[in-house]
Order: structure tokens, then C-alpha cells, then sequence
């Protein structure tokens, strides 16, 4: 497939007669420690159940806690994914980042999904990339993020599909909504630039669609 640039609010139907059913969702930057997570809703735009929040601290993973094997619960988080109830959504290894002063410090995690395996009841795919302050930093927003952006990738091909780079002025925020996947009356998977902010961090979207 061919590489489309994608605006604020734009739509790209993902085209499962061509042969694609598994997607990258690379979502990058320069500068700081972000973490990429994803709600998978149900109708009522709320997750039907805590495993479709799929973020670095889930407690569903590839792999379940073994103290043999990994001896204690920060490892086991650190080597294995976080994964939907469904498994259809990997989220991210994670990308600690760089100095958010260095612009030249390229970070990105990156959000497997198996389109032809989301649960039936799932609509929408919300993706988020939230702002982690170490111990010690405050006061890092979203207007000291460099170069955000996400991408869509044929996991199989590595064929990059779209690309929405977010262009906004962010301000105060340190969390935002970067894009979406939403079923379609056909039941086709569409992607939507989204790239709309808030503050609060993670908690806000937990808040929202929980």
C-alpha cells in the first residue's frame, strides 16, 4: 500500500480485501518519557472489562507471573508486553526516552493489533500517549515534546500505510489522544488522526473511558 499524510480528523479505511490483518501502531517522538497506551470500547464507549486497558502496568501480559522466571513483578513487567483480554492488542515495550532538551533523542513504542481477531464487540481502539515525570521533573507537557506522531505499518509487509504527524501548539496538557481505530457500519476497521489534549496524564483517559 502507499504512504498517505493524514490531518487532524481525516479517516483511513484499512482494507482487509487487500490482504491486511495485522497493523504496527508506532507512535514516536523526540525528547522525554512517554508511554503509549490503548482502551479498547465496547458500544457504550467504555472498556467492557480492566484487561482492555492495555498499558505498562497491566496486569494481562504475553506471559503470566512466573517468580522462577523472572523473580519478581518489575521484571516480569519489563519482559514481557501487556496484552487485551482478547490478545488481539499488544501494547509496548517500554521506551524511557531521552532528555526532553535533546532533539536529537528519538524515542517511539510501538502497539501490535490483529484486526481480523478484535473481539466482536469491540468498536473503537483508542490510542494515547501520556507524559511520565521521573522523580524529581515537574512541570513537562506536551509543549516540550518534540516531532510527536503516529504511524499505521503492515506488520507483515512493514509497508508503512498512513502517517499523521501532529502539528497542534500543545500548551499545559500532558496527555493526548493521538488516534483511533472505529468500526465501521461494515464492519471495516478505519483509523482517525485524532490529536486532541488534556490535562491530567493517564488518569484522564482512565477517568474517561473506564
Amino acid at each position: 500500500m502507499s504512504k498517505f499524510d493524514l490531518n487532524k480528523g481525516d479517516r483511513f479505511k484499512l482494507d482487509k480485501n487487500s490482504g491486511l490483518s495485522k497493523i504496527k501502531v508506532e507512535l514516536g517522538w523526540k525528547g522525554g518519557d512517554l508511554d503509549a497506551s490503548a482502551f479498547l470500547l465496547g458500544e457504550d464507549g467504555v472498556i467492557m472489562r480492566d484487561e482492555d486497558f492495555v498499558f505498562y502496568k497491566s496486569e494481562s501480559r504475553t506471559e503470566p507471573f512466573d517468580r522462577m522466571k523472572f523473580g519478581n513483578k518489575k521484571k516480569w513487567r519489563d519482559d514481557t508486553r501487556p496484552m487485551s483480554f482478547d490478545g488481539s492488542v499488544l501494547g509496548s515495550f517500554d521506551d524511557l526516552g531521552g532528555e526532553v532538551e535533546d532533539d536529537t533523542d528519538e524515542s517511539d513504542e510501538t502497539i501490535d493489533v490483529d484486526l481480523d481477531n478484535i473481539d466482536v464487540k469491540i468498536q473503537e481502539i483508542i490510542f494515547v500517549v501520556t507524559i511520565y515525570n521521573r522523580d524529581g521533573e515537574t512541570g513537562i507537557t506536551f509543549k516540550d515534546v518534540i516531532d510527536p506522531y503516529i504511524k499505521i505499518i503492515n506488520a507483515e509487509t512493514e509497508d508503512q500505510i498512513v502517517q499523521y504527524k501532529l502539528a497542534e501548539n500543545f500548551g499545559s496538557e500532558t496527555g493526548v489522544e493521538v488516534g483511533k481505530l472505529i468500526c465501521n457500519i461494515e464492519g471495516e476497521w478505519e483509523f482517525e488522526a485524532v490529536g486532541k489534549g488534556y490535562e491530567g496524564g493517564l488518569q484522564t483517559f482512565v477517568d474517561m473511558y473506564t
